[in-house]
């Protein structure tokens, strides 16, 4: 088994405050805590509507289980920690006399998105096990697992009178289905049986798609991902963050060098500047050009791919201790995640959703309630909150979306990984207020941050060793200029490794500086302009002023602009900033922040915009 270069910090390890920490309170409060809607996921695996029109509601209760457990991890909430404990217990009462969790009774299962569900049920569970505190209810929620995931092999694979993964599903290449993979590593790891291990295997050698060679594609990169006949960018990640999981237990490095070059090429080609991929509502199609233009399919880039890139990117920043990987957290986090939560709460009164009913035929109907995540994130002349991603309809005309569900592993994904711990030490990702302790090296250290990202002062870091011996690693940002760190007043140089400035000493009661400055650059593509601050991208919002016109300003790209910080007393935003051009000034708000009136008639925003 591969060791992890960084961990995330344990339950009550670390609390991450600012804008960020709000977040995460939010999904707490407004999503996580309401039992009535656990309850609602649990029901569809005793109603089992999804067979009737190949749907996905199985889906729902796994995906937020997994951000609610994460969320857990964060915050230790010990609210939070008793109503995912019921709702486990309800959902257990689920499996029926043959293993089976589903949402799909036996005379539909095993098409469209039955086992890409059960794989969310098995996932939940397992982000669960690492949160519970009772051994026995552990032993009882593994041994549910096993009965769920004996009942999968049994009939999937390439023996006789099996159905092969392709023949489970048929959309996206059947990509949706492969993507199981992840929970039976999970499982093989829990329980060292080798069957789980096998029908892994047999998961990889399928190469994840039923067109293409998925893994071989990304291994030699033949094609760019927007060129793959298949180019569902949420399946393929979950695929490969599968894949991670199982290169930690073989070992192969072809597997991991298939991920990051995946990753590689999706940054080089479909990553956008706030840190989305997919501007064809939520296929691949070359974003990193395309995404000046305005929504070809009314929305562009899905929540769940921005988390899902999110959480495949942490794993490999644990999994390698590579600094870029923070870096892209960093940036999808801060700007199209944080832009996706509804954190004006908004009643999404025009927000409008697709269903389909048992026929296939698709319905366009407006939402009866509002929810917690925005599913799209536009950057053209456009509005927030236009559609619900996923959306499903249940009982007594209730309804949710995939989007809402997976929004709240990201937001506690970017607490956990603001601190790590490494095996020689503490390692910083994000500049943002944490307070940190571990007892993992010997006494109960300290190492309480505070910063703000929407700042461009650095961050002061106040150190309690105890006397211990152990590195600190401060990440090395590619924006922060006249990067420098000082500690008690002295400025060190330390040793640059994997994108840190790693610090080893023997730590007392030590004040620890990092200095750098961040200012505000323009970015050309396309004959379009977009400004960012440091990790920051920045947009225009209508309540500020006519925000059609095009910008007279010198097109000078990646350079600095004159920019004057203002307080915005429009609307709450992280940070403003008033940018001279030669005809007159625009204002610019974090992107986070922008847009977020989407109940108004007037709620469009542009971060790119055409220039004279």
């Amino acid at each position: 088994m591969k060791t992890l270069a960084l961990s995330f910090p344990k339950a009550g390890e670390s609390k991450f405050g600012g804008y960020g920490g709000k977040l995460i309170d939010f999904t707490i409060n407004k999503q996580l805590l309401d039992a009535e809607k656990w309850t609602l996921f649990v029901e569809q695996f005793r109603i089992r509507w999804d067979g009737e029109n190949g749907g996905w509601r199985g889906e729902y209760w796994g995906k937020m289980m997994r951000g609610a457990s994460l969320t857990y991890r964060a915050t230790k909430n010990e609210k939070l920690y008793a109503v995912l404990v019921d709702t486990v217990n309800d959902l257990l009462s689920t499996q029926d006399e043959l293993g089976r969790i589903s949402a799909y009774s036996v005379d539909t299962e095993f098409r469209c998105w039955d086992i890409w569900a059960r794989k969310y049920i098995m996932l939940g569970m397992f982000y669960f096990l690492d949160i519970c505190k009772s051994k026995a209810f552990a032993k009882k929620i593994v041994n549910a697992m096993k009965r769920h995931a004996n009942y999968i092999i049994k009939h999937i694979g390439n023996g006789r009178k099996q159905k092969t993964i392709f023949e489970t599903s048929g959309i996206w290449g059947s990509t949706n289905s492969c993507s199981i993979l992840e929970p039976f590593v999970k499982l093989h790891v829990l329980t060292g049986e080798k069957k789980y291990l096998d029908f892994a295997t047999y998961l990889v050698g399928t190469g994840f798609n039923e067109q293409f060679n998925l893994i071989e594609t990304c291994l030699h990169k033949t094609m760019y991902p927007y060129q793959f006949p298949t180019t569902k960018a949420y399946e393929m990640m979950s695929c490969f963050e599968g894949l991670v999981e199982y290169y930690k237990v073989t070992g192969n490095p072809d597997h991991l060098q298939a991920v990051e070059n995946f990753v590689d090429m999706l940054v080089e080609t479909d990553y956008t500047i706030i840190g989305g991929s997919g501007c064809w509502h939520e296929l691949l199609d070359n974003s990193s050009k395309t995404q000046t233009e305005p929504a070809a399919e009314t929305v562009m880039q899905e929540t769940c791919v921005t988390v899902t890139f999110l959480k495949l990117c942490a794993k490999l920043l644990a999994l390698t201790g590579n600094a870029k990987y923070a870096a892209y957290v960093e940036k999808s986090g801060l700007n199209a995640l944080y832009g996706a939560v509804n954190n004006e709460e908004q009643q999404m009164t025009r927000t409008q959703a697709r269903t389909w009913d048992s026929n296939g035929t698709m319905h366009i109907v407006t939402l009866l309630e509002p929810f917690p995540f925005d599913s799209y994130s536009p950057l053209f002349h456009d509005r927030r909150g236009l559609r619900v991603g996923g959306c499903q309809i249940m009982q007594e005309g209730k309804s949710y979306g995939c989007c809402v569900c997976i929004g709240a592993a990201g937001t506690a994904i970017m607490g956990l990984f603001a601190v790590m711990k490494g095996e020689d030490g503490v390692y910083v990702n994000l500049y943002n207020d944490c307070r940190f302790k571990t007892e993992d090296f010997g006494e109960k250290i300290s190492v309480d941050i505070y910063a703000n990202p929407y700042r461009y002062n650095g961050a002061k870091i106040n150190v309690n060793g105890k006397g211990q011996t152990f590195a600190l690693g401060l990440r090395i940002p590619a924006w922060a200029e006249d990067f420098a760190v000082y500690v008690n007043g002295e400025k060190v140089d330390g040793a640059e490794k994997n994108g840190y400035l790693v610090i080893t000493r023997a730590w007392g009661k030590d004040k620890v500086a990092v200095r750098f400055k961040t200012s505000v650059k323009m970015w050309v593509l396309n004959k379009k302009i977009a400004f960012t601050q440091g990790p920051i991208t920045l947009a225009r919002d209508c309540r500020f002023e006519d925000i059609t016109k095009p910008v007279a300003i010198t097109a000078r790209n990646g350079k600095n602009v004159r920019a004057k910080r203002i307080k915005n007393g429009v609307f709450n935003s992280n940070v403003a900033y008033e940018i001279t051009t030669k005809d007159g000034k625009i204002t610019l708000c974090d992107y986070a922040q922008a847009g977020k009136n989407y109940d108004d008639e007037n709620a469009n925003i542009t971060v790119w915009q055409e220039k004279i």
